[in-house]
């Protein structure tokens, strides 16, 4: 007897075609911005989301000070990453720390990849698999010892939000907004601050590609 056959959408990362959405203050000088600092992101694994972007900016060239040392300013002061976007707030941080501009992010949006037994030998094997969060299932093919059966796994999603505010005169030079799927929460999110990256180097003389 032929065994059903379970169908699995393949996995395809389209990262050619993968673009934040960017915004650029037209009346920003980025040759001002020699060194920067990040903060911690805010919402669910903000500090890993912060971690993966200034490892992207050090990667290309960017001049960028230790985050914890930013975030031992903020406690003594009192602050809040909010209050940074307040002018006088943001030249007395930059003052301190000697930085020209800061980076501000959050992580809106996040869901964990998840990984699941199938047995394929099920007369309708689709009714052994649960529901799934993300959008796209691949195989990480059999399980040694077990016939018949399938790990799949969904793909982790995140979606961040990070902003780059000039110390001096507290205004927002860039923004940038992207949602992107990948096979854990910290691969996602390194590609995410890759392409954020990417996109500030044609408008920042720091940045190498």
């Amino acid at each position: 007897m032929k065994k059903p056959a379970l169908y699995i959408p393949f996995l395809l990362l389209a990262v050619s075609c993968a673009t934040p959405q960017t915004a650029i203050n037209p009346r920003a000088d980025f040759t001002k911005i020699k060194r920067v600092a990040v903060l911690t992101f805010e919402g669910a694994r903000g500090e890993v989301a912060a971690d993966m972007f200034s490892q992207s900016l050090v990667g290309y060239g960017a001049d960028v000070i230790e985050r914890k040392r930013l975030d031992e300013v903020l406690r003594e002061l009192d602050l809040s990453q909010k209050s940074l976007i307040d002018q006088s707030t943001a030249k007395k941080v930059g003052k301190l720390l000697g930085v020209d501009a800061l980076f501000l992010g959050s992580v809106i949006d996040l869901k964990a990849n998840s990984k699941y037994l199938v047995q394929t030998n099920a007369t309708n094997p689709q009714n052994s698999i649960s529901q799934v969060s993300g959008k796209s299932i691949y195989s990480e093919g059999s399980v040694s010892g077990l016939s018949d059966t399938q790990i799949l796994s969904t793909t982790a999603e995140v979606s961040i939000v990070a902003r780059l505010i000039e110390v001096e005169t507290g205004s927002i030079m860039w923004s940038a907004y992207m949602s992107y799927e990948g096979f854990d929460i910290p691969a996602t999110m390194s590609s995410i601050s890759q392409f954020f990256v990417k996109s500030l180097i044609p408008i920042w003389p720091e940045l190498k590609d």
